[in-house]
């Protein structure tokens, strides 16, 4: 640890903002996918710089040769040669991108790594992210479930921190524009269970609405079904936030189905959203969330493929516009409680404050 007249440094390793700080300044991108950066920046306990990877040369035959064999599921070779580079100069490496293929090879820094879910097994290659070796030179993790905090807890300090969602973007307030008929929102690309929505959309008269990926398109849809195509990425190459943020508030709930993975994470982001813009949410039974919408009465859950289910919880919303909006007011007041970005913050700075002290 740095002595009290040399302030530690601290670098934030976070590929995916690269190009997307303006959006965010301007309201056109939800500030809870800085994961904390924002945060860490404002502490005055260290000195904060960036890791880019703009500036790395390597030749694109090389870094494609890297990623199909050294680099397999890590964030890849340009992420992961700038984060060996800067190890030699700083005291905290902050990983929103997971645990990295080179961490063992650190030269001096600490690293933090965020973890969604265990994996299923320890890789044996020792260049894998996820190779015990590798796991093991970390500092510590940060964990978005419970489950994920008991099953990286023997590779490193492990700490359980509940995700923020953009408040200000998703304000929970009415639509600026009244829809021309009532309707209900999907949005996600992972892990994603489309069709049984789409078939139990056959049985309700209400229009539903699904932004999702080309490669998930069911073979036929219904009328009352609108598809929205996105790429790969996030579905603001489809749809820009503010209009996603309209049609929230726009609808009368939010469906979120699942493929039933008890391992996964999928679908906490368009949960956080929905609760933020007071709307009630159906979603399946799946993953290993912490956060219960039936238990918390802002939704409903629904049992894996259950179509009948599915159709019932969107009819009886429908026709129970206080039950809605009553759910929607829940969800909204627990998103302003316990998923707030000043908490997430708070919480994140006090646990890399006690990684660079141990």
């Amino acid at each position: 640890m740095p002595t009290l007249t040399n302030k530690p440094r601290v670098a934030t390793l976070h590929p995916y903002l690269e190009g997307r700080r303006k959006e965010i300044s301007e309201g056109l991108y939800p500030r809870h996918h800085l994961w904390g950066i924002d945060s860490i920046a404002e502490a005055r306990a260290w000195t904060v710089e960036e890791i880019t990877t703009r500036d790395l040369a390597i030749p694109g035959i090389l870094e494609k040769v890297l990623n199909r064999t050294f680099f397999r599921g890590s964030p890849g070779a340009r992420t992961e040669l700038a984060a060996w580079r800067r190890s030699a100069s700083c005291d905290l490496i902050y990983s929103v991108c997971g645990p990295l293929a080179l961490a063992r090879h650190f030269k001096r820094s600490r690293l933090v790594s965020w973890v969604f879910r265990k994996p299923n097994h320890l890789p044996t290659a020792s260049h894998s992210p996820y190779g015990r070796k590798n796991l093991d030179a970390h500092s510590g993790f940060l964990c978005l479930t419970p489950r994920a905090e008991r099953a990286f807890a023997e590779h490193g300090k492990s700490r359980f921190l509940p995700w923020c969602v953009d408040q200000d973007l998703f304000d929970g307030m009415p639509a600026r524009q009244k829809p021309k008929r009532p309707f209900f929102l999907a949005t996600g690309k992972t892990c994603r269970d489309y069709d049984t929505l789409v078939e139990a959309a056959q049985t309700t008269d209400m229009e539903i609405r699904i932004i999702g990926p080309e490669n998930q398109y069911p073979k036929a849809l219904p009328s009352n079904v609108r598809w929205i195509n996105t790429s790969d990425d996030p579905p603001d190459k489809a749809i820009d936030y503010p209009t996603l943020r309209e049609w929230y508030a726009q609808c009368t709930g939010v469906c979120i189905p699942l493929n039933g993975d008890p391992e996964d994470t999928s679908g906490y982001t368009n949960l956080l959203e929905a609760m933020a813009m007071s709307k009630a949410v159906i979603m399946t039974r799946s993953g290993c969330l912490q956060l219960n919408p039936e238990e918390k009465r802002f939704g409903f859950l629904v049992e894996p493929s259950d179509v009948a289910d599915w159709a019932s919880k969107i009819n009886l919303l429908s026709r129970s516009p206080e039950l809605a909006q009553t759910m929607g007011s829940t969800g909204r007041a627990l998103a302003e409680s316990e998923f707030n970005a000043k908490r997430f913050g708070r919480d994140l700075v006090e646990f890399l404050m006690e990684t660079l002290e141990q």
